[in-house]
């Protein structure tokens, strides 16, 4: 998979060493820059539960299979009529399920193996199917999805995200999973991103749990290559603009209102990714 960039000027620039919301960040002399945009209207009757691995269950062999099931919006088509898609990189392939299991990066189901819709084909009811691509460890693990479109910005509505608990070989839990607690989802970017057309920035993305953002509330801290910080409180997607070819490290990190790290396993990730 890969996705094009393009090096442009904002006035909403990135800081090194220095750590600032996205209203108040002076000019940054690296070119990282970072802008908020509107997210994409999001249905409400889309819905995504975990059929297989049933919450709880204790799978013995590998590979783990599992099926997801969606309502509302439709695999594999594009998300039409969404501007968002000429701005950004917007996948050929269509509309997909982003799949997580625990700390992994997600991988991508994009064909249902049931599919059905009405007569005026405005209600999709589709089943995917998906097998774990890695090796499992005894014990605990969590899967999540959410629906995302075309150019994976995720479905944000209130039951697009879905999350179940199965256990494999042993049923041992993991103390730094409390999925009553507030969490993040690291969504984008991921993978590699083609240079070479020039024309898009790069999508950053995330779905929160459990939480809302605001100036005085819950806070994400954006990191990127170790050095440039910025604070978001806004639950929102957001553009990147001016990383040079090469690896870059993306880190998000939950914070609590008191500015404060939240603990847990998956409120602090950091994703490579490569410009090509």
């Amino acid at each position: 998979m890969k996705h094009s960039v393009l090096i442009a000027i904002l006035s909403l620039t990135f800081t090194s060493g220095f750590c600032a919301s996205l209203e108040e960040e002076p000019p940054n002399p690296s070119g990282v820059q970072v802008a908020a945009v509107d997210p994409t209207p999001d249905p409400n009757e889309v819905e995504t539960r975990i059929l297989y691995p049933k919450q709880n269950e204790l799978k013995m062999s590998s590979p783990v299979k599992g099926q997801i099931r969606v309502q509302g919006i439709a695999l594999g088509v594009d998300s039409v009529a969404q501007p968002r898609k000429n701005e950004i990189w917007n996948d050929p392939e269509g509309q997909s399920l982003h799949i997580f299991i625990d700390n992994q990066p997600y991988f991508a189901v994009n064909e249902a193996l049931i599919d059905a819709l009405d007569d005026v084909e405005d209600y999709f009811d589709q089943t995917a199917e998906f097998e774990i691509p890695f090796k499992l460890q005894p014990g605990m693990h969590v899967i999540r999805a959410f629906p995302v479109r075309s150019y994976n910005e995720s479905v944000k509505s209130t039951r697009a995200f879905a999350v179940s608990v199965f256990y494999f070989q042993e049923k041992k839990d993991n103390p730094q999973i409390d999925l009553s607690k507030p969490y993040l989802t690291y969504n984008e970017p991921q993978g590699e991103y083609d240079y070479s057309k020039k024309s898009q920035p790069i999508l950053l993305d995330f779905y929160l749990t459990n939480c809302t953002l605001s100036r005085d509330g819950y806070k994400v801290r954006l990191t990127i290559d170790n050095d440039n910080q910025r604070i978001l409180t806004s639950w929102q997607p957001y553009y990147i603009y001016g990383l040079k070819r090469g690896m870059h490290r993306i880190r998000l990190e939950l914070l609590d209102p008191q500015n404060k790290p939240v603990g847990g396993l998956f409120n602090d990730i950091q994703r490579s990714i490569v410009i090509k």
